[in-house]
């Protein structure tokens, strides 16, 4: 029986062996084959054209990306600003006159009371990173 499973393993590592030294041919012939085509003058133009014209084109996507990042910044900003104005106070960005009738939303919400103030809390220890140490015991 090992003798049977010894066989098999040499058939297939002699099969394993015989590929990879055609693929280690093929891989020289190509390399050879793209050694040539670097080395031809007409080439060499053709990549430093096709070269520059990449650049120019990474050149331009990026100024567009950091442009597009901006205007999203931009927005997520305005957007932060209006969410903590308060009510009836118009924010600086503002140039139209608000409207004489209440927004849909502030139809539907009642109007929130002011939480009543907290005594202060007492001073707490600073966070750290890790493991929590226990409390101590109060007394």
């Amino acid at each position: 029986m090992a003798e049977k499973w010894d066989k098999q393993l040499m058939d297939f590592l002699k099969r394993t062996g015989e590929e990879l030294k055609r693929t280690g041919e093929d891989l020289k012939i190509e390399a050879r084959r793209l050694v040539k085509e670097v080395k031809d003058p007409e080439k060499q133009a053709m990549v430093k054209e096709g070269l520059a014209n990449l650049r120019t084109w990474a050149v331009q996507t990026g100024k567009q990306a950091a442009e597009n990042l901006e205007s999203a910044v931009r927005r997520v900003e305005e957007a932060v600003e209006e969410a903590f104005v308060k009510p009836g106070v118009s924010a600086p960005e503002e140039t139209a006159a608000p409207s004489p009738t209440p927004a849909p939303e502030a139809k539907k919400a009642p109007a929130k009371k002011a939480p009543a103030k907290k005594a202060p809390a007492k001073k707490a220890a600073p966070k750290s990173i890790g493991r929590k140490k226990p409390a101590p015991p109060s007394p």
